[in-house]
């Protein structure tokens, strides 16, 4: 299989996993490649996820690593197969930008997302009317063709919450405003809330709202997600999304810093059913 410059975030999270394994024993990528047979180039693309890794290969960089438990080692091998997969949203490549797709890539492949919204319903938790509205900028005009690819894409996205096989896991703290912009208008901001209701009743997620009563907080008014990778990996990524692109951060530190803001923020917000009271509380307005 060839190289590939926009590697999927399974494989960018197998190389970046081994490439920690190799650095916790203290080893080089010279003696990666003495025990594969290979050159360095080709364990510093396996490493950055342009190569994919043979099962020959990743067994003997597993003896090499010292990664002897059997479950263990098999949890690597189903990690590296699925590596190989093509995914479904690889055929909107030359229709939707690179760092769009690793997003959606997150949300498919990793096991457990918590993050904060403070102005906008999160979009695994927006009804179609809601994401409507908020992909068209509140405009009536129908969806322009990129705009109805995003919203394609939204709803596909919102299945990893609701599929019957391991779907992630997610805890969400939404501001205030969030509930409160009317989006849409009246009728579909009913909706939307309503929809938060039954989402919050779902195993797999935890809401809580921070209200307005709480001025200022740790962080500020800036969304944030941190996404965790399934084991064997140990891997989180942070994501932050502005108007025009995503980036995101995998540096410890950073990690660690967005890990304390979202501990200050769950502990600062509602808890859970207080969150759904708020809730309910606001669609007796919006019916008023």
């Amino acid at each position: 299989m060839p190289d590939n410059p926009n590697p999927t975030v399974r494989r960018r999270v197998l190389g970046t996993n081994l490439r920690r394994l190799r650095e916790r024993h203290g080893l080089l990528l010279e003696h990666a490649a003495e025990q594969l047979s290979c050159n360095i180039s080709k364990v510093s693309r396996i490493e950055s996820g342009r190569s994919p890794i043979r099962p020959l290969d990743l067994k003997a960089l597993l003896d090499l690593y010292q990664v002897k438990d059997p479950a263990m080692r098999e949890g690597w091998l189903f990690l590296a197969r699925e590596s190989r997969k093509q995914r479904w949203w690889r055929v909107l490549e030359d229709q939707l930008p690179q760092d769009f797709l690793d997003f959606v890539g997150l949300e498919e492949d990793t096991s457990y997302s918590r993050g904060f919204q403070p102005g906008v319903i999160d979009s695994l938790f927006q009804t179609k009317e809601y994401a409507r509205a908020i992909i068209g900028g509140g405009s009536p005009k129908p969806l322009g063709p990129e705009e109805q690819t995003r919203f394609d894409v939204r709803l596909e996205r919102q299945k990893a919450l609701l599929r019957e096989e391991n779907p992630i896991e997610v805890w969400m703290v939404l501001g205030e405003a969030a509930l409160r912009q009317q989006v849409g208008g009246p009728a579909v901001m009913r909706n939307q809330l309503r929809h938060l209701i039954e989402l919050a009743k779902l195993p797999n997620v935890t809401m809580q709202v921070l209200p307005f009563s709480v001025g200022a907080y740790r962080g500020g008014p800036f969304p944030f997600k941190i996404y965790r990778f399934p084991e064997p990996s140990d891997m989180e990524v942070v994501l932050l999304e502005n108007h025009i692109s995503h980036t995101y951060l995998e540096d410890p530190a950073d990690i660690g810093l967005y890990a304390d803001i979202f501990n200050h923020l769950r502990a600062t917000a509602l808890g859970e059913l207080e969150s759904q009271s708020l809730i309910e509380s606001i669609i007796r307005e919006t019916d008023a």
